[in-house]
């Protein structure tokens, strides 16, 4: 059981790991060549500026849900907007290194490159979370709702207490018992 568990645990890490990796950003493996230096630079620059336009999108959305003082659509948004403003940094210091890199005709370039794309798709990602964040507004109805109840015939009605009224007992002859036939 353990063998099959670990092998469904490995295929789940092929199989979806490279979704992740993947974006506008990643050039094939072994290929890293075949995209210029200077293409990559402004690759790079193109996606650092791109997810700077998503932070402003998600800080936006911040703002909306303060005014709006929903407390679970601000929690929502703000644990997005703080991933978002670490994967940034993270690119933007790769895109520093990247510049480096080509300066120097270091190879290490091709891993900055490679950062810069994950973070752009990670961030892509979180931004559409940060679109569907759902607050406690969601669950509230207008004053326009109107609620009509109708008690069904035969229920006895409610008292203010909130209980029930037991129903008065049917009106019907009166029966007299006849005296006990023993005192004990």
């Amino acid at each position: 059981m353990n063998r099959v568990m670990s092998l469904t645990a490995i295929c789940g890490v092929v199989i979806f790991t490279p979704a992740l990796a993947q974006g506008p950003m990643r050039t094939p493996a072994g290929k890293s060549d075949a995209v210029s230096d200077s293409e990559r630079l402004k690759r790079a620059a193109d996606a650092v500026h791109a997810m700077r336009a998503s932070l402003g999108q998600v800080s936006s959305r911040v703002e909306d849900a303060r005014n709006e003082k929903d407390v679970v659509k601000l929690n929502c948004v703000n644990e997005k907007l703080a991933q978002i403003k670490g994967l940034l940094k993270v690119a933007e210091q790769s895109e520093t290194a990247l510049k480096v890199a080509v300066a120097n005709g270091d190879p290490s370039g091709n891993t900055e490159f490679a950062k810069i794309g994950i973070a752009r798709t990670k961030i892509d990602v979180l931004g559409n979370e940060a679109q569907q964040c759902i607050g406690q507004l969601a669950y509230i109805v207008d004053e326009k709702t109107t609620v009509e109840v109708q008690q069904p015939v035969g229920q006895p009605e409610p008292d203010t207490s909130g209980r029930y009224r037991p129903a008065p007992p049917p009106a019907g002859p009166v029966v007299l018992r006849p005296p006990n036939a023993s005192p004990f």
